[in-house]
């Protein structure tokens, strides 16, 4: 469905942090056939205000052009947070994506109740989307490990907002780059980084947090410092690793290719 994804031509946007924006009052217009959408947003965010919703904090400010040409401060939020207002929209038009909502809720419930469903669906979507079967072999068990190792931070007092920073330890420790600048060598912009990661790139980021994890084990690492000191060494571990392979083969493991030009998943 074209609007659960918001890519539609009237909705301006604009990506900061990484993260893109949409502007709630076109999302508003496109949803509710308003002949006055800016009055219905505010009379609904009134509304939401009174009742204590988090959807009006979690809006932003953001300046984007209008139809006179000049930039003005408009209320923008995320994927996210705007699939939350769906809820809160009484127009008959919505409805679709009320009960798409309801049946994504309900499959999710269904996936962490047997992740193996996850799993099996991943692998499909994988297929489909052209990736050979070794690769998603290695795809899937970078997932695993990834969540064997930020269970390992969560059981030792790290915050869940600290997950990237810990990433970024060990992306610069094994391949020399943080993660947007990997990003940036492949040409990714929204793009999840690990699905566009080789075979080898795989391997090593594998390698990197599992030698992370059975750090933070051994060493006993509390909180987030302790668990920083941990990152930087399993990275830097599996870094110096990556570097011994490359001078045997005498090809780098680091790729600029990515799955959107067929380089990755190969």
């Amino acid at each position: 469905m074209e609007l659960i994804s918001f890519d539609n031509k009237d909705i301006r946007t604009k990506e900061q942090d990484g993260e893109l924006w949409y502007s709630v009052i076109d999302v508003v217009a496109v949803l509710t056939d308003s002949k006055n959408p800016s009055a219905y947003w505010r009379t609904l965010k009134g509304r939401l205000k009174k009742e204590g919703s988090e959807f009006v904090t979690n809006c932003h400010k953001l300046k984007l052009p209008a139809s006179d040409g000049k930039s003005y401060a408009t209320d923008c939020a995320t994927r996210e947070t705007l699939l939350r207002l769906l809820q809160s929209i009484p127009s008959p038009s919505v409805e679709p994506f009320k009960v798409w909502l309801a049946n994504a809720g309900e499959q999710n419930i269904q996936e962490t109740e047997n992740p193996l469903l996850l799993m099996d669906k991943l692998r499909a979507s994988l297929e489909t989307k052209g990736y050979d079967n070794s690769w998603i072999d290695a795809r899937i068990r970078s997932i695993l490990v990834r969540k064997q190792l930020t269970d390992e931070w969560k059981s030792r007092g790290v915050e869940d907002k600290a997950y990237g920073i810990l990433t970024n330890e060990i992306m610069q420790g094994v391949f020399g780059l943080t993660t947007a600048e990997h990003k940036e060598l492949k040409g990714l912009i929204r793009e999840n980084l690990r699905d566009h990661m080789s075979n080898m790139e795989l391997i090593f980021s594998m390698l990197s947090e599992e030698t992370t994890r059975q750090l933070a084990i051994q060493k006993d690492a509390q909180g987030f410092e302790e668990n920083r000191e941990a990152a930087r060494e399993g990275g830097q571990l599996a870094g110096e690793s990556r570097k011994r392979l490359e001078k045997k083969i005498g090809m780098s493991v680091i790729t600029k290719n990515n799955f959107l030009d067929k380089g990755a998943g190969k």
